[in-house]
C-alpha cells in the first residue's frame, strides 16, 4: 500500500514527541517497580516536572529529555528555570523537605555542557543522569539509550514480582498504559499520583484481570476495521468460525485496555450456575486485596446476581467500570445470560461465539446485534507471506483469502504448508488447495470437518453442491441446483438451508442471496468430489443454465466471471466463443480488465 506525507519533517517531529512520551512513562513505571525498595511513597507523573518521586524527608523532581544526539544546555533552559522556582518553594517553606533535581536522559551531555555540570556554578542539588553516568539515588533506574532498551529493563524487573501467573511484559505494558492515563488526568489515577500503599493491591488488581486472559500471539497481525475491545457498549456478541481469530483479537487488545478485565471459559459451566460463578470469581478478582468490600459483597447466602448487583455498586462508588469476556457463550441458553448481563450497569460483557442456532435467539433475547470479525485483508495476508518467505502477488493473496475466507488461522496455516512444501510459492498452494492435491492436511480441514460431520445429509448436500459458486444466489436458484444436483426437493432444501445460516454456513447477502462461506467451501468440493461425478456434472450444470438464464437481466460481473468458470469445467467451448463476440460482453469490459 503507498503511503503519503505532505511534510516528512512535521512527521519526524511527531514521531519525535511520541517516542518521547513513551520512553517517559516507561522510565516512570520503572520508578514504581523501584519505589517501595527506596524508600519512594509516593511516585506523581506530569505534575510540576515529568516525574515528582516522594520521599518522608525529600521530593526528587525529574525532566525526563530523550534526544538523538547528545544534550545540550538550551536542551535544558526551561527545566533549569521550574527547578529554580521549585527550590525556592522549600527554601521558603511551601513545601517541606528537602528538594532535588535530575535531568534523565537518554543521551550524553556535548563536551562543553559535560564541562558546565562539574563546573563550580552548577547547582549542587541538581544531578544529570545517562546511560553511562554514575548512579544518582537508588530511586532512579539507570536511563536506557532506547525505547527497547527500557521495555526490556522494565521487563526483567516486572519479572522479580512474587507472581510468575502474569506474563512480565503484560504487565509492563499494562503499567505504561495507567501511567499514560495519569498523566492526562484520568481516573483511577486523575491526581496524577500513585502511592506505595497501594502498589500491591496494583500489581495484584493487573495480574487478577489479566491472569486467565490466554496468551497474545507473539506476532499479532489485526484484522481488518478490528474493533476495540472495550467501547462503552453494555453487551456485544462477537461470532466467528473456530479459527477466526477471536481469542486472539480478545488477548491481544486486552493488553491496550486500561478497565477491569475478567476473561471467562464458559464451555463447561452449566447455564443455571453460570452468574453465580462468574459473579464470585469476579468479586474475588476485583476486590480480592479489599477485604472490607469483599466482606460486604460476598455475604453469606447471596445469590450470584446479587454478588453481581454488589459488585456493581462498589464499582460505580469508585467511577468505574469492568468488562467481562466470556468465551465459548454459544454453549450457554440465551435466557442464562439475561440475568448475569442485567445484574448492573456498571459491567460490560463481550461474548465470544461461534455461529450456531443459539446466536439469534441471544440476539433476540438480549437486544444485540452480531458483530463479525472481518478476516485479515490482502495486505495483511501478503505481510504474513512475506514474513515467513512466500511470494505472491495481490490476485495470488486474493485468491487465497477467497480459499480461506481470510480467517487468520487458515490463512497462516495455509502460507505455512505454502512455505514448507511448495517453495513459498502462494499461487502453487492454492492451485493445489483448490484441486485438493494438498498432501499436508490443513488447520481448516482439521477444525471445520468436525462442524461438517455434524450436518445431516442434505445440509452436506447443500454445502457441497453450492460451494461451486463463490457468487450469492438466490433462494429458488439454490434450490434449482440441489434439485438437480442431488435430486433434493425445495422443502427439503429450505430446511437444509435454515439450519446452515444458523451455523454461520451460509452467509446472507440483501434480502434473498447467499452462498457458502469460503472457509466451508473447500470441505464442500471435496464431499461432491467423492459424492460421483454425475452430482458434480449435474451441479455445474444447473449453476451453469440459471446463470445463462439470468444474464440478459443481470449483468453482475461475478456471475459472468462464474459462468466463464463452469463453460471451462464443462468443456463447453463454444459458448466461450460466442460470448467473445457478443456486445454485452463487451460492454461489461471483461477483456480490457478495467473492472
Amino acid at each position: 500500500m503507498e503511503t503519503f506525507n505532505l511534510d516528512p519533517r512535521q512527521l519526524a517531529r511527531i514521531e519525535a514527541v511520541h517516542r518521547w512520551f513513551l520512553y517517559q512513562h516507561l522510565y516512570a513505571a520503572a520508578c514504581l517497580f523501584d519505589a517501595a525498595r527506596a524508600g519512594v511513597t509516593h511516585v506523581i507523573v506530569e505534575n510540576d516536572e515529568d516525574v515528582e518521586l516522594v520521599q518522608p524527608d525529600r521530593r526528587i523532581y525529574l525532566q525526563v529529555k530523550t534526544r538523538a544526539s547528545n544534550l545540550i544546555l538550551s536542551d535544558i533552559d526551561g527545566a533549569l528555570s521550574r527547578f529554580a522556582a521549585i527550590r525556592q518553594e522549600h527554601e521558603e517553606g511551601r513545601r517541606s523537605g528537602s528538594c532535588q533535581f535530575v535531568i534523565v536522559s537518554n543521551s550524553a551531555p556535548g563536551p562543553e555542557f559535560a564541562k558546565l555540570i562539574t563546573g563550580k556554578e552548577w547547582p549542587s542539588d541538581t544531578r544529570l543522569h545517562w546511560p553511562q553516568s554514575p548512579a544518582v539515588d537508588e530511586a532512579l533506574p539507570l536511563p536506557w539509550r532506547t525505547i527497547a532498551d527500557g521495555f526490556e529493563a522494565c521487563r526483567a524487573a516486572a519479572e522479580t514480582l512474587p507472581f510468575s501467573v502474569l506474563a512480565p511484559e503484560t504487565l509492563v505494558w499494562k503499567i505504561a498504559g495507567r501511567m499514560m492515563a495519569a498523566a492526562g488526568g484520568i481516573e483511577p489515577s486523575s491526581n496524577h499520583t500513585f502511592t506505595v500503599e497501594e502498589l500491591p493491591a496494583l500489581f495484584e488488581q493487573l495480574v487478577v484481570q489479566l491472569q486467565d486472559f490466554p496468551a497474545p500471539p507473539l506476532r499479532y497481525r489485526p484484522q481488518e476495521h478490528e474493533p476495540n475491545l472495550a467501547n462503552g457498549q453494555r453487551v456485544r456478541l462477537v461470532v466467528g468460525l473456530s479459527g477466526a481469530g477471536k481469542t486472539s483479537w480478545v488477548s491481544q487488545t486486552a493488553l491496550h485496555t486500561s478497565d477491569r478485565l475478567a476473561y471467562y471459559d464458559i464451555a463447561e459451566i452449566s447455564g443455571p450456575a453460570l452468574a453465580n460463578a462468574v459473579a464470585r470469581e469476579l468479586a474475588a478478582r476485583i476486590f480480592g486485596s479489599r477485604g472490607g468490600k469483599l466482606g460486604e459483597i460476598l455475604l453469606p447466602g447471596a445469590s450470584g446476581t446479587e454478588i453481581l448487583f454488589a459488585i456493581g455498586r462498589h464499582l460505580a462508588e469508585d467511577k468505574l467500570t469492568a468488562t467481562v469476556v466470556l468465551d465459548n457463550a454459544h454453549r450457554i441458553a440465551a435466557a442464562d445470560l439475561v440475568s448475569l448481563v442485567g445484574a448492573s450497569d456498571q459491567l460490560q460483557f463481550v461474548l465470544l461465539a461461534q455461529p450456531s442456532a443459539t446466536i439469534a435467539r441471544i440476539e433476540a433475547t438480549l437486544g444485540v446485534k452480531a458483530e463479525l470479525l472481518l478476516g485479515w485483508s490482502n495486505e495483511t495476508a501478503a505481510a504474513e507471506g512475506a514474513s515467513l518467505g512466500c511470494r505472491g502477488d495481490f490476485s495470488d493473496y486474493e485468491r487465497l483469502l477467497k480459499i480461506t475466507g481470510g480467517l487468520p488461522l487458515y490463512v497462516q496455516n495455509a502460507l505455512k504448508i505454502a512455505a514448507e512444501s511448495y517453495e513459498g510459492v502462494v499461487t502453487r498452494v492454492c492451485a493445489a488447495l483448490e484441486d485438493r492435491t494438498h498432501i499436508v492436511e490443513t488447520a481448516q480441514e482439521l477444525i471445520l470437518s468436525d462442524v461438517f460431520d455434524r450436518f445431516n445429509d442434505p445440509e452436506r448436500r447443500a454445502v457441497a453442491a453450492l460451494s461451486l459458486s463463490d457468487v450469492p444466489l438466490t433462494q429458488s436458484e439454490a434450490s434449482v441446483v440441489l434439485k438437480r444436483a442431488f435430486d433434493l426437493e425445495p422443502e427439503i432444501a429450505a430446511t437444509a438451508f435454515r439450519r446452515l445460516r444458523t451455523s454461520g454456513t451460509i452467509q446472507i447477502f440483501g434480502v434473498d442471496r447467499f452462498k457458502i462461506h469460503d472457509a466451508m467451501r473447500p470441505l464442500g468440493r471435496t464431499y461432491l468430489s467423492d459424492a460421483g461425478g454425475e452430482h458434480l456434472q449435474n451441479a455445474r450444470e444447473a449453476i451453469r443454465d440459471l446463470l445463462i438464464k439470468a444474464l440478459p437481466n443481470d449483468h453482475d460481473r461475478q456471475r459472468v466471471f462464474l459462468l466463464l468458470r463452469m463453460f471451462v469445467a464443462l468443456g463447453n467451448v463454444k459458448p466461450l466463443v460466442e460470448m467473445a463476440t457478443d456486445e454485452i460482453f463487451h460492454e461489461l469490459v471483461i477483456w480490457n480488465g478495467s473492472s
